[in-house]
């Protein structure tokens, strides 16, 4: 009987606990895609577990988005390590509380039974049942003011309307509750008493001798009544839970583990009083003790119901939707449909269109300029035409994050110290919108919401945005479809990798990576189920993005393509990337080398990929100094002597000469190396070096012999320009 009492127990705090727990284990990839938030959203790893503020305040926010300003401000002040031990605490004490007065009632219902309490409510059951629904009462005041800031959020959502109906629900019980330990339970005190100077027992008093409150404890079998006052196995008039004082347990005892033998190391009284000892009729108060219990045992089941319609979802829409946002949403698709069918067409067959990401939630201003006020007089809805990093990051935090300190977000601060001829005007504003700008970004410049002529269109990928971000990731991810498999195929890099100083593209296409692509790619798995796009499973051979970003084994995914490089070669001279003046990057080469090892080793052996890497440095030392260091050493010396002007860049015709030897035939020598594409290595690379590396030397003996040197006096479209300033003539 103990072991099925603990077992009873023990399955009814499992079952409570897994309804008040923290939802962890429950926060799945299903659970991702339906809310259109990855698990880094909510979490501060990708496997879920601690909370970040923006979990905490998407469950303030009733599990829905977007969420407002007031409580994510709320939620961040929350979550300061003072405010989290307080709410862990309190969420601990709300739970266990719940648990001993849920279990506390089910224990009487399913061992002592409603209708055996005679004589009123057992004290110590009273003090428990107080202790808790106190408790109860402060917890969940506190954690409910976390969660709620406006009476309107219990009626805006699902989770709202529930919270309030349990809150009710929780009231009406406490209300029942009070009235059964004072009212109900002195009437039944008194229903049960022991008539004044009375000293006998009769069928009609026994249920008074309950042994509660320290009173008699007597019990009846047989006709006749016998006292358990003083027995250790009849404390407070109740025998181990299964049967009380004050009632017959004729019957009850064929049913015991012992026999009547028992009775006979317990006192009798002698014969009933009344001949029969059948009990009486319950009376009224005890009647409506047993409907009031029976009703709050019903009352705790509809709360666990409004626990898991909040918590797992209902299949019906309880409330109808009233976010302003999901409404706006919807306006926003009726007329873009019509206006711009394009739009509208590649955003409703991409993942944003299943999870209800509508317009308005990337469309949304960061601050008061970004507003577009045109759009205003069609809709009241606020909306940027200019989407940054900023607002993909709310649904996409790391991505975001990683995206920032790469190479990529800040090429419009590389560009100009790299190629800083361009601050000596070697190509107008036209030129660089339409070229430099397309791949490298615009700083974009907006009044009134519309984007300045010249600063957009522009989709550059270190684009500098209104809001102060810097980036965009439909440089990639092209809107309005953000495909995940367009941005995993190398046509997804070819718009800017690609021509004499960056042919990536070409390089790769020449490569057998690049053949094997071109000859089955259109059979790969381009955007698994599971989201793990894995190699010889989903591709047979590497992309831009397989090399460079996508997970492989132990080597986490990334938005961040400055990982994973053990050298720079777009520089000048072949440097680590934290060398990198324009652009240090925080990486150990060390560590990245072996992250892009291991992406080799999916598909090649050790010997293979170690000794492709043995090369790439061997051909990074024979560029370096076979070939840059001694040119660039007559290049100082020329300029040390005079005989070339530092006055203006590219003005002169050996500085254009010396500018290509790195910037086209040794940036193709190096990435074709990298890259394992032979005849980019060798034939657009190392062979033509050679050629233009004699002719700077014949260049730099003419001069040092007094012969004059060639000066471009102007280019077409050439002036001079201030870049961060704006232009001038």
């Amino acid at each position: 009987m103990r072991l099925i009492r603990f077992l009873l127990l023990f399955i009814t705090f499992f079952i409570a606990y897994s309804l008040f727990s923290p939802e962890i284990s429950k926060a799945t990839n299903a659970y991702a895609v339906k809310t259109g938030k990855g698990c880094i959203f909510c979490h501060k790893e990708s496997t879920g577990g601690q909370l970040k503020t923006v979990g905490f305040a998407y469950i303030r926010n009733g599990y829905t988005y977007p969420i407002s300003e007031s409580t994510l401000k709320k939620a961040e002040a929350l979550q300061t390590p003072f405010y989290k031990f307080v709410r862990f605490i309190m969420g601990y004490i709300h739970l266990l509380a719940a648990v001993i007065f849920f279990g506390a009632i089910f224990y009487i219902h399913i061992f002592v039974k409603p209708t055996k309490i005679v004589g009123g409510i057992p004290k110590a059951e009273r003090l428990l049942g107080i202790s808790c629904m106190i408790i109860l009462t402060i917890t969940g005041t506190y954690l409910t003011w976390m969660r709620i800031d406006r009476w309107e959020d219990f009626f805006n959502n699902t989770f709202g309307l529930m919270l309030f109906v349990k809150i009710l629900l929780f009231g009406l019980m406490v209300a029942i509750a009070l009235i059964a330990i004072t009212v109900i339970h002195r009437k039944m005190r008194r229903e049960g008493s022991v008539p004044q100077g009375s000293e006998t027992v009769s069928k009609d008093n026994l249920k008074a001798f309950n042994g509660t409150d320290g009173g008699p404890a007597y019990f009846a079998y047989e006709k006749k009544a016998y006292d358990v006052t003083k027995s250790e196995k009849w404390k407070d008039g109740r025998h181990f839970g299964k049967h009380v004082a004050g009632s017959d347990l004729t019957d009850a005892i064929k049913d015991a583990p012992h026999g009547t033998e028992v009775l006979e190391r317990i006192k009798c009284l002698g014969e009933l009083e009344g001949g029969d000892s059948a009990q009486a009729e319950p009376s009224r108060a005890r009647r409506f003790f047993v409907v009031m219990a029976y009703t709050n045992l019903v009352i705790i089941f509809l709360i666990l119901v409004c626990i898991s319609i909040w918590r797992w979802d209902f299949p019906l829409r309880l409330i109808s939707e009233k976010r302003a946002d999901v409404i706006a949403g919807k306006t926003c698709m009726e007329c873009h449909k019509v206006k711009t069918p394009g739009i509208y067409s590649d955003w409703k067959g991409s993942v944003h269109a299943s999870v209800d990401v509508t317009c308005n939630k990337c469309h949304r201003p960061n601050n008061d300029s970004s507003v577009l006020q045109s759009h205003l007089k069609h809709y009241p809805l606020p909306i940027s035409v200019v989407v940054s990093p900023v607002n993909c990051s709310g649904c996409h935090p790391k991505e975001a994050e990683q995206y920032v300190k790469s190479k990529h977000a800040n090429t419009q601060e590389i560009m100009w110290k790299v190629d800083y001829w361009l601050n000596d005007g070697m190509n107008n504003s036209v030129e660089r919108t339409t070229g430099c700008y397309a791949c490298h970004g615009t700083v974009v410049k907006v009044v009134e919401g519309k984007p300045v002529e010249g600063t957009w269109p522009n989709v550059g990928v270190g684009r500098i945005n209104p809001d102060g971000s810097k980036g965009s990731c439909s440089s990639c991810h092209t809107r309005h479809r953000f495909s995940l498999t367009e941005a995993r195929k190398p046509e997804a890099c070819d718009q800017c990798h690609l021509g004499p100083d960056h042919p990536q593209i070409e390089i790769y296409n020449e490569s057998k990576h690049g053949t094997i692509y071109h000859a089955e790619g259109y059979t790969w798995n381009w955007a698994p189920k599971d989201h793990q796009w894995k190699a010889n499973r989903d591709f047979r051979a590497p992309t831009c993005a397989t090399c460079h970003m996508s997970e492989a084994t132990d080597v986490a995914k990334t938005h961040d393509v400055t990982e994973r490089l053990s050298w720079e070669i777009q520089a000048p001279l072949t440097v680590r990337p934290s060398e990198f003046k324009p652009f240090p990057a925080a990486t150990n080469w060390q560590e990245e080398r072996v992250k892009m090892k291991k992406v080799c080793l999916q598909c090649h052996g050790t010997t293979w990929t170690e000794d492709h890497f043995k090369n790439f440095d061997n051909v990074v030392d024979n560029y370096n100094e076979i070939y840059y260091k001694p040119v660039k050493s007559v290049i100082d010396k020329l300029y040390a002597d005079g005989l070339l002007s530092k006055k203006k860049y590219f003005d002169e015709a050996l500085e254009w000469e010396f500018y290509e030897f790195w910037h086209h035939e040794g940036r193709r020598a190096r990435m074709g190396a990298a890259m394992m594409a032979p005849d980019y290595a060798w034939w657009h690379g190392f062979y033509e070096m050679k050629h233009r590396f004699n002719k700077i030397l014949k260049m730099s003996e003419d001069l040092k012999k007094g012969k004059s040197s060639v000066i471009y006096k102007n280019f077409p479209g050439m002036y001079e320009t201030d870049h961060s300033a704006g232009e001038k003539q």
